[in-house]
C-alpha cells in the first residue's frame, strides 16, 4: 500500500484543490459585494498616505479613526494595481489566499498525523462553508486565516524541533495574523497556551517567549502608535453587542457555518447543531482516550472563542467573523476523528454522511443569499440607469446602501444620510471620509436640495426598526413629496417620491 500511496496521495490531493477552487469560484461575480467589501474597494484604491490618514487620524472624543490594521488594505492595493478594481478582481486575492490555506492546512496535519489525515483535513477545509464565505469575499479575514496556519505550522515544528528557522516563522506568522485583525491577538494567546499545556515543550518556553518578543517587535509600530486609539474608537461607539446563547450556538457549528442565520432553513439548522455536537462529543471522548495530538487543535479552537466571549462581556469585540482560525482549526481535529479517531465503520460513515448533508446545505445557501446587507445590487443599478433623470436626487438612508453603489455605479451612488452621532452605527470617523472624498450628509434637505424628484434607497428594516416612522420618510411627507414609483429588490426598496406641483 504505501508504494501506491504517493500516487494516490498526489491525485487526492489535486482533486480537492480543484474542488476547493470550484467552491470559491462559485458564483464569485453573481453575489453582490456588500458595505464592508465596498469600503475595502474603496480604500485600497487610495495611496498609502490616504489610507494611513483615514485610519490612525485622532477623533474627537475618541482615538484613531478606524479600528482595523492596514495590512490587508496595503496588500489588496498592490493587488488591483496589478488587476484591477473590479469586484472580480478584489475578491480574487481572497481566493488564492484561501487556497494556500487550504493546501498549508492539509500539509500540516499530514505532519502532525498521516497522509490520510491530511487529505481528510484538506477535503473538510476545501468544503467548510465558513472557510469558503470569507475566502470569497474582499476583506481580511482569509489572510487571518492564512496567517494563523503559518504561525501554527511554524510553532508546531519548533516546539517539536526546536530550529531557530521554525521559531522565525511562528513569529512571521504571529506578527502578520494581528497585522491582519486585532483579535488575532487571541489566536496568539492560544498558541501560548498550548506551549505551557504540554510538559515535554516546557524547556521550549523561553524559546517562545523570544518569539513572541519579535512578533511584537514587529506588530509594536501599530501596538504603541495606532491600537490604544482604535481601542478608544470602540470604547466610544461600536455596532457590536455582547454575545449571548445565540453566538454560542453559532460557535458549535463551526465545521457547518456560513456567516448569515437567515440562510438556514430550520431543519438544516436542527441537522447542523445535532451534527456539530455529535462531532464534539466524539472528539472529546476519543481524543481523551487516545490522548491524540487533535487535543493541541481543539485548544486552538477553542481558547480564541472562550476567551473572547468572555471579554465582549464587557467591551465590545465579539466579531464571529474573527473566529474564522479556530474554524481551521477545528477542521483538523475532525479530520483526525474521521480519518484515525478509531471508530466503527457504521459510525464514521453516518457522521461522515451527515457533516456532507450539513455542509452542502449551509454551502446552498450560502450561495442562493441576496438579502440584507448585499441585495441585488446589480439589479438596482440596471432599474435606475433606466429611471434617473438630470437633476434627480439618489438618497440613500444609510451607507449600507450607498458604498455598493459606488463600486457599480459611480454617477448613481448619490448621497447618503448620516448616521446618528455617538450610535453603534456610527462607525465612518470624518478622518475616514475625508480620506475617501465621501461625505454623509446630515439631514434629508441637504441631500434633496431643489430636486423635484427623489430616488430613495431603504431596507424597510429600518423603518420597522424604528417603529415605522423613518425621519427620511417622514421629511418626504412633510415636504409634500408623493411616492410614485416603487421597485423591490428582495429587502431592499428602490422608491421614487414626486414634489407636488412638479
Amino acid at each position: 500500500m504505501r508504494r501506491v500511496s504517493k500516487r494516490v496521495v498526489l491525485w487526492a490531493s489535486v482533486s480537492i484543490l480543484l474542488l476547493a477552487f470550484g467552491l470559491r469560484m462559485a458564483r464569485i461575480q453573481g453575489r453582490a459585494l456588500w458595505y464592508d467589501e465596498a469600503f475595502a474597494v474603496l480604500y485600497a484604491s487610495l495611496d498609502h498616505e490616504g489610507m494611513i490618514y483615514g485610519t490612525v487620524t485622532p477623533v474627537e472624543g475618541a482615538g484613531a479613526a478606524d479600528v482595523h490594521p492596514l495590512l490587508y488594505y496595503f496588500f489588496l492595493h498592490a493587488w488591483m494595481g496589478l488587476v484591477g478594481r473590479s469586484p472580480l478582481a478584489a475578491r480574487f486575492f481572497s481566493v488564492i489566499l484561501g487556497m494556500v490555506t487550504v493546501a498549508l492546512l492539509w500539509r500540516m496535519a499530514a505532519w502532525c498525523f498521516d497522509r490520510r489525515v491530511g487529505l481528510a483535513v484538506g477535503l473538510l477545509a476545501a468544503i467548510n462553508p465558513f472557510h469558503v464565505a470569507y475566502s470569497q469575499e474582499a476583506r481580511m479575514y482569509a489572510l487571518l486565516g492564512l496567517a494563523a496556519v503559518i504561525a501554527t505550522w511554524g510553532l508546531l515544528r519548533a516546539l517539536e524541533g526546536g530550529r531557530w528557522r521554525w521559531w522565525a516563522l511562528y513569529a512571521v506568522g504571529a506578527a502578520l495574523a494581528l497585522y491582519a485583525h486585532n483579535l488575532g491577538a487571541f489566536v496568539v494567546l492560544a498558541f501560548n497556551l498550548l506551549a505551557v499545556a504540554r510538559r515535554r515543550w516546557w524547556r521550549r518556553l523561553p524559546a517562545l517567549a523570544l518569539a513572541d518578543l519579535a512578533a511584537l517587535a514587529l506588530f509594536a509600530p501599530w501596538l504603541i502608535g495606532v491600537l490604544p486609539g482604535q481601542l478608544g474608537f470602540i470604547e466610544r461607539a461600536y455596532w457590536l453587542a455582547p454575545p449571548g446563547a445565540g453566538e454560542a450556538v453559532r460557535a458549535l457549528m463551526l465545521p457547518v457555518l456560513t456567516f448569515y442565520e437567515e440562510v438556514f432553513a430550520p431543519w438544516l439548522l436542527g441537522l447542523g447543531l445535532f451534527v456539530s455536537l455529535f462531532l464534539l462529543v466524539l472528539l472529546l471522548l476519543r481524543v481523551w482516550r487516545t490522548r491524540s495530538r487533535a487535543a493541541w487543535f481543539l485548544l486552538l479552537c477553542w481558547v480564541p472563542v472562550v476567551t473572547l466571549f468572555a471579554v465582549a462581556q464587557w467591551r465590545p469585540v465579539y466579531l464571529e467573523r474573527a473566529l474564522l482560525p479556530s474554524a481551521l482549526f477545528y477542521l483538523v481535529a475532525a479530520g483526525w476523528l474521521l480519518a484515525r479517531g478509531g471508530l466503527p465503520r457504521f459510525l464514521n460513515a453516518g457522521l461522515a454522511v451527515l457533516l456532507l448533508v450539513a455542509v452542502v446545505g449551509s454551502l446552498a445557501g450560502h450561495y442562493a443569499y441576496a438579502r440584507f446587507p448585499r441585495p441585488p445590487f446589480q439589479e438596482v443599478v440596471t432599474y435606475l440607469q433606466d429611471r434617473v433623470e438630470d437633476g434627480d436626487a439618489v438618497v440613500h438612508t444609510n451607507k449600507l446602501t450607498c458604498f455598493p453603489m459606488r463600486v457599480y455605479a459611480p454617477d448613481l451612488a448619490g448621497e447618503f444620510l448620516a448616521d446618528r452621532p455617538g450610535s453603534p452605527e456610527d462607525t465612518l470617523a470624518r478622518p475616514t471620509q475625508e480620506a475617501l472624498d465621501i461625505f454623509a450628509t446630515p439631514t434629508m434637505a441637504e441631500a434633496v436640495g431643489t430636486a423635484g424628484r427623489v430616488w430613495l434607497v431603504y431596507f424597510p428594516r429600518e423603518v420597522g426598526q424604528m417603529g415605522g416612522e423613518h425621519p427620511a420618510l417622514t421629511w418626504l411627507e412633510e415636504s409634500h413629496f408623493i411616492e410614485a414609483e416603487q421597485g423591490q429588490f428582495n429587502d431592499l426598496t428602490v422608491a421614487l417620491y414626486l414634489r407636488e406641483g412638479q
